[in-house]
């Protein structure tokens, strides 16, 4: 898990990323109440081309999420039976209409045609909408950015459009085990895509998925997401089928790849099946936790839950998170209700028109 404090966000707990244009509504969903019980739907779609978690491994996703949903929110979640489906199937879900609203927002890093200047810019802005603090997001990102010292939000902005376009070319390395890049000619890897499913026809709380989501965009980019070369690991967006008003999608390609890069991105780690699955369960419950109570992210403060992971060390993050420490409501960005769902109304509209 790419967002705003403001009315035109679009929302995007996980991973924080908001549109530009549109008439931008709030969702009436009331955040869930701490001790309650609540059960998500789940579906696991797949992409042949990449290395999946096995049904058994899936079950202890789920469960390492359930029980950290407990220890740090004291909420019992129960999950349904994992469905099974593919992501090109998940992928036409999407209505016409939107995915094509949608390709402008999307820098092409693939052809090479992007705008660096409208990326930087578009990181700007969100950052300035956000109300970052520059001496918060240095303490996070200046160790991964060629200028640890911006002055200001602008000069971070284009270190973080740098670091973040240097590392997609690097990502563009990986290869599948068809011997094929993991980012392929397909559509599969942008975020924007996954951000939209929410405005068709799906019926599920919680989307697994193998895919690799590694994509830029001109608004909207987070700092975590940027400065390990564009990376989603899981995003929580506006869903119309949902009774939480949105969705959780999260990829399990970080947790399950061994490529050199991922490695070097986790520290140097390579996770047997059984510490991947737990690792990915308990960051799991990071984004449901965005899901059911509409929580920020307290960036820097290693206690919280909702801290997003530092590059892609996951098992760092697990060992530092403390219920007891950043409980709900001891801190802004831990105030239910922080940053409630919200949704693209020309695009509601176009979904009732067909």
């Amino acid at each position: 898990m790419k967002r705003i404090f403001l009315i035109l966000a679009l929302l995007l707990f996980g991973c924080g990323k908001t549109s530009p244009t549109g008439d931008w509504k709030d969702a009436p969903v009331d955040p869930v109440k701490p001790g309650a019980a609540v059960k998500l739907r789940v579906v696991h779609a797949t992409n042949p081309r990449l290395a999946r978690f096995s049904p058994d491994h899936l079950r202890i996703v789920l469960a390492s999420a359930q029980l950290t949903m407990w220890k740090h929110f004291g909420i019992y979640v129960e999950f349904t039976d994992i469905e099974e489906t593919g992501v090109e199937q998940l992928f036409a879900l999407i209505p016409p209409p939107i995915r094509q609203a949608r390709v402008e927002s999307i820098y092409d890093f693939k052809s090479g045609k992007g705008d660096r200047k409208r990326l930087a810019e578009g990181i700007h802005q969100t950052l300035t909408e956000r109300r970052t603090s520059l001496k918060d997001a240095l303490s996070f990102a200046a160790p991964y950015l060629s200028n640890a010292q911006p002055k200001d939000l602008m000069s971070l902005s284009e270190s973080l459009s740098d670091a973040m376009l240097t590392g997609l070319e690097q990502w563009r390395q990986v290869m599948a085990a068809d011997g094929k890049p993991v980012l392929d000619a397909s559509p599969y890897n942008e975020w924007v895509y996954w951000d939209t499913l929410g405005y068709g026809d799906l019926q599920y709380d919680l989307v697994l998925t193998n895919q690799f989501i590694a994509s830029a965009e001109y608004y909207g980019v987070d700092i975590h997401s940027a400065i390990r070369g564009g990376v989603t690991v899981g995003t929580t967006s506006y869903s119309r089928n949902s009774q939480y008003g949105s969705f959780v999608f999260m990829s399990t390609f970080p947790f399950t790849d061994n490529s050199t890069n991922t490695r070097q991105l986790r520290g140097g780690e390579q996770y047997s099946e059984e510490i991947a699955a737990e690792l990915a369960g308990a960051y799991l419950a990071h984004e449901i936790g965005h899901l059911l109570f509409q929580l920020g992210h307290p960036f820097g403060q290693k206690s919280c839950v909702m801290n997003p992971v530092s590059m892609l060390r996951f098992r760092e993050w697990f060992q530092q998170i403390d219920g007891k420490q950043c409980a709900i409501g001891s801190r802004r960005e831990m105030q239910p209700g922080t940053i409630p769902p919200s949704f693209n109304q020309d695009w509601v509209e176009l979904t009732r028109s067909r």
